[in-house]
């Protein structure tokens, strides 16, 4: 059966300020969301055999046991303050040569993933075709990386997300970033820009499949049989996995300074259930003195009044694992800055639609909202209809067509800008990681293009 988004909010949404054509006029964003949302007004059409949460949660799962997808990333290694390591997955490879306003959405995987997942592959390619350049994250010993300090990731610890992005936010500061968090990397975006407040570094914010609180999500888990003895054990063994890659660092530290307890390698890899896990490692890694506390100040739903920024918040009520009961809807109707889109039987990072080939369906709603608030963004001041994607192809095509000298001159593209009328201005041809300042712009009339 076919399941229509219900869209939660405010009564009055957050103003924001429309230019275009040189004329300004406000929007509230559930106004601007109703009319440039369409996918969130139309049915989801789940497959028919996938028919329910736990149907689309296991096939889910299973397509991400499939011989992995392509991903054309180049990858930056970033060092954290604490010696730290985290890698960035970029897209498209040649992201340094597209214009310094492109905006950026830095994508933030789920328990024990990475960029190479396929609900990060599924949402990749509309990005792009968007004109987007995309950061797709890595945390600590995710995703090929080697951990430097005896410490992994958790769903409470923002510090590494909040550097990230204050990193990428220095080396792109014309560029409007979004953040797009899945599963736990959803409840570790929500509470980081919560922390934020009006200080943000995000334009917006998308929170997919969020498990919000913690507590509540794993107490409705593991009150069910398949719960407890299926989605329970199966991510605690994803949990140890990771930990047996990194176990060297850990044992080398058995009672680091920082840790509330003793890391105890035999004990974890017998860890069961997730509590188990959280005990023996989470929580002693991360300070905390008991798996109550990690899981009571981890939870994003405490700082749902304090989003600042504008967000969408995409939930399944029949998602079996961020669980109906946990999603704070009184804290959203209190927040004019959230809008809340619920489905049903689209299970966890599933939505899954289609008969032969199921294809997700959360990918369109989600960059149409991203679309409709980085095109009023202040730093980004209207959305060009000369798609960046075209700029992208260009670029790709002077690189196998030219072999000469002309491919120098070719492959360095002139900065453009977008203009408040919707055509490109091209100025002085750039250098990589050059910054361009209004006083080192040169605008060419003549370069002028009405897409």
């Amino acid at each position: 059966m076919p399941s229509t988004p219900r869209i939660t909010h405010a009564r009055d949404t957050v103003q924001l300020l429309v230019t275009q054509r040189d004329k300004h006029t406000r929007v509230s964003l559930a106004a601007l969301v109703k009319s440039q949302c369409p996918s969130l007004k139309r049915p989801f059409y789940p497959t028919p055999l996938l028919f329910n949460g736990h149907m689309q949660t296991f096939w889910a799962a299973a397509i991400s046991k499939m011989p992995e997808l392509r991903a054309d990333y180049d990858r930056e290694m970033l060092d954290l303050p604490d010696g730290g390591l985290v890698a960035i997955d970029w897209a498209p490879r040649f992201h340094t040569e597209l214009p310094s306003n492109s905006p950026i959405i830095i994508m933030l995987h789920g328990l024990a993933g990475g960029s190479r997942e396929t609900y990060v592959l599924d949402f990749v390619p509309h990005a792009l075709k968007h004109g987007y350049r995309v950061a797709a994250l890595n945390f600590r010993g995710c995703g090929g990386v080697e951990i430097q300090t005896p410490q992994l990731y958790s769903g409470s610890f923002t510090d590494d997300v909040r550097h990230i992005v204050k990193y990428i936010h220095q080396q792109n500061p014309l560029a409007p970033l979004v953040g797009v968090g899945f599963s736990l990397g959803a409840n570790i975006l929500m509470k980081y820009v919560g922390e934020e407040g009006k200080n943000c570094l995000l334009t917006t914010a998308v929170s997919v499949g969020n498990p919000f609180d913690l507590h509540i999500g794993l107490a409705f888990l593991h009150s069910t049989w398949i719960g407890k003895e299926l989605y329970s054990k199966v991510m605690t063994q994803s949990l140890i996995q990771i930990y047996k890659k990194h176990q060297n660092r850990f044992e080398k530290s058995p009672n680091h300074p920082t840790h509330t307890g003793p890391i105890q390698t035999s004990k974890i890899l017998n860890a069961k259930y997730l509590p188990d896990f959280d005990e023996l490692a989470t929580r002693r890694v991360f300070g905390f003195r008991s798996v109550s506390e990690y899981y009571r100040m981890g939870s994003s739903a405490q700082y749902i009044p304090d989003v600042a920024i504008p967000t969408l918040l995409l939930s399944d009520l029949d998602d079996p694992i961020a669980v109906r009961e946990a999603i704070p809807v009184a804290d959203v109707l209190q927040n004019p800055n959230i809008i809340l889109a619920v489905t049903q039987r689209g299970g966890h990072l599933g939505w899954f639609e289609g008969i032969f080939a199921p294809k997700r369906w959360f990918p369109t709603p989600v960059i149409e909202y991203v679309n409709a608030v980085v095109q009023v963004s202040p730093v980004f001041h209207c959305y060009p209809r000369f798609s960046q994607m075209k700029f992208c192809r260009l670029v790709k095509l002077c690189r196998i067509i030219c072999s000469t000298s002309l491919y120098s001159s070719l492959t360095k593209p002139k900065r453009c800008m977008f203009t408040t009328d919707k055509r490109i201005m091209f100025f002085s041809h750039f250098t990589q990681n050059k910054q361009v300042t209004q006083k080192n712009r040169i605008p060419l009339e003549a370069s002028m293009l009405e897409p």
